[in-house]
């Protein structure tokens, strides 16, 4: 028996945030700072300020919407053909052995952000099985990293 997603329109358990609210969008704006290493006329791609490692990247749509849901079929794809490009410079800018692509849907899959976004979160062979903490590194880190991503983003 298939699952009816059409009642359940909000699996969001918080209040709504609205787009002049939300965090992703004064981001997407240039109205919130942040550290972008890609944007197009679609998609934004920006450092996450607490990574779990480093050159730990958020992709996210300009456009708000709180889950995949609340895009269609052709836009989710745009949105994992940035993810699927960013990876490539994250991995080649911090020398990581693999990735991870995540992408959260709703309070219970733990998004914390009610904005689509996918995290591309690169990762060593010796955290191979683990799932570490948050980590935090200094502003000056921070835009290194930036800089090394938005340089193997030309090559990709």
């Amino acid at each position: 028996m298939a699952l009816d997603v059409s009642r359940r329109t909000r699996i969001f358990n918080s209040s709504s945030v609205s787009s002049e609210d939300c965090i992703f969008c004064k981001i997407v704006s240039g109205k919130a700072p942040s550290l972008k290493v890609y944007e197009d006329g679609e998609y934004v791609a920006f450092l996450d300020i607490q990574p779990f490692s480093r050159g730990h990247t958020l992709v996210c749509p300009r456009k708000h919407g709180e889950t995949i849901w609340d895009m269609d079929e052709a836009e989710t794809a745009g949105l994992f053909r940035v993810a699927f490009r960013v990876s490539k410079a994250v991995v080649a800018a911090v020398g990581a052995d693999g990735f991870r692509l995540v992408q959260n849907n709703g309070e219970a899959a733990n998004q914390a952000v009610p904005h689509v976004h996918v995290h591309v979160i690169p990762v060593m062979m010796e955290d191979k099985g683990r799932y570490g903490g948050r980590m935090s590194f200094s502003q000056q880190e921070m835009e290194s990293i930036a800089k090394s991503i938005r340089e193997k983003m030309k090559d990709s």
